[in-house]
């Protein structure tokens, strides 16, 4: 008898699911639709968001706006009656976007009692450690990987500063004194820390700044990084020319 009633749940909970795979959630206005734990390393996440038309007139849908990018959110266009449901089908990605999430979705009408309705879901992203060459693709040799072949600072006037940020990491799988060696006439001109001791894969930013000269026209010199006190095969270029009164 027991196993009769359970082999019939397991039909009825096969009933019920979602054929395409796709999550139903009843949205209500003012109230965050959880989506719970979203893993990032499966991609995107589709829900669909079903909310009921509770004024006493027809709405008419005319288009959906996400402030995100992240986000995108389809619906049918098509008008609800008072008493019905209204779905619209919203996709997460949060690729790079580790903690938690809040996203809003807003439903814009026309000649419908209300102009926009605003529908949000949240939820927690599930990080997950990135191959290192994802956003420092240029490997350099002796284990160390950057965002840039070349720090562009562009047309600058004798005496201006201009910033730039790179991106590096340690791809060994043990630990790796990493130091950039700017040449010694370029140093007062050249102005950045140095990475210093950096653990297996790990990844930071550097902020560079640069200040042309004012006895040349254009400036190339080269950055030599070292690992552990061994130069990479690769160097570091540096490029700026003077701006044009």
């Amino acid at each position: 008898m027991r196993k009769g009633i359970y082999i019939a749940l397991l039909l009825l909970a096969a009933a019920c699911a979602p054929k395409d795979g796709v999550r139903t959630i009843r949205a209500v206005e003012g109230k965050d639709a959880d989506l719970g734990k979203i893993q990032e390393i499966d991609g995107p996440v589709t829900v669909r968001l079903v909310v009921k038309n509770e004024y006493a007139d027809t709405l008419y849908p005319m288009q959906l706006y996400t402030p995100c990018g992240c986000t995108e959110a389809r619906f049918d266009r098509k008008p609800v009656a008072p008493g019905e449901d209204e779905t619209i089908e919203v996709t997460y990605n949060p690729a790079y976007r580790p903690g938690p999430m809040r996203e809003e979705i807003q439903v814009q009408y026309r000649n419908s009692p209300v102009k926009v309705r605003t529908l949000a879901i949240k939820g927690e992203v599930i990080g997950f450690n990135h191959p290192i060459e994802e956003d420092r693709p240029y490997a350099y040799g002796e284990g160390l990987y950057m965002s840039h072949k070349v720090l562009s600072y562009g047309a600058l006037a004798p005496g201006e500063t201009a910033d730039v940020f790179f991106r590096h990491g340690n791809g060994n799988t043990r630990k790796a004194e990493i130091v950039f060696d700017i040449p010694e006439e370029w140093r007062p001109y050249l102005r950045m820390r140095q990475p210093g001791k950096m653990k297996a894969d790990e990844r930071d930013t550097i902020h560079v700044k640069f200040t042309m000269p004012a006895l040349y026209d254009s400036v190339e010199f080269a950055v030599q990084p070292r690992v552990d006190g061994k130069p990479t095969e690769e160097v570091l270029r540096v490029w700026a020319h003077r701006k044009k009164q």
